[in-house]
């Protein structure tokens, strides 16, 4: 067996140190690329009130609650969902006029809704689910004044009662 001269060793660990160096360096590198798009857009921020969304019609003549973000006005009834409950056992809402909900629901990860039917059982506003946390204003057309049941459709037990006048 022929033994390799220490010369031609020191060049080749000398050659493969500065090629290792020359792949690390301390100098920011000459190319970058920018971060990728938000897949979800970022609502601007602004002063004035909630916009007003449309509520369509949907089937047994239930109104279909849009989502509108809640930009600081005040709501007309505020319902709150967590532990897979409303807060609220029981709200008050106005007669004759269409009014909103800011509808919050704080179980993380947990989609929840609101729904109300009127006495008869009649469906009469259907809003969007919200997976939470997370906060919408429901736009909620006008109701007879009288007593309605509010529901989440997702969860059978979280109902409460709503009186309109």
């Amino acid at each position: 067996m022929r033994l390799v001269r220490p010369a031609l060793i020191a060049s080749f660990v000398l050659v493969a140190c500065l090629s290792v160096a020359g792949c690390v360096s301390s100098a920011a590198a000459g190319w970058t690329f920018a971060p990728p798009p938000s897949a979800t857009p970022v609502p601007s921020v602004s002063g004035s009130a909630v916009p007003s969304a449309a509520t369509s019609a949907a089937p047994a003549s239930a109104a279909t609650g849009s989502a509108a973000p809640s930009g600081g006005a005040a709501a007309d009834v505020t319902i709150s969902a967590s532990n897979i409950a409303f807060e609220q056992s029981s709200v008050n809402a106005p007669a004759g006029k269409a009014f909103t909900i800011l509808f919050d629901n704080k179980d993380a990860s947990v989609p929840h809704d609101v729904y109300i039917k009127d006495a008869g059982g009649t469906q009469v506003f259907a809003g969007s689910i919200v997976t939470g946390p997370a906060q919408t204003t429901y736009n909620v057309p006008s109701l007879a004044a009288g007593t309605y049941t509010f529901f989440c459709s997702i969860h059978s037990n979280m109902t409460g009662t709503m009186v309109v006048q």
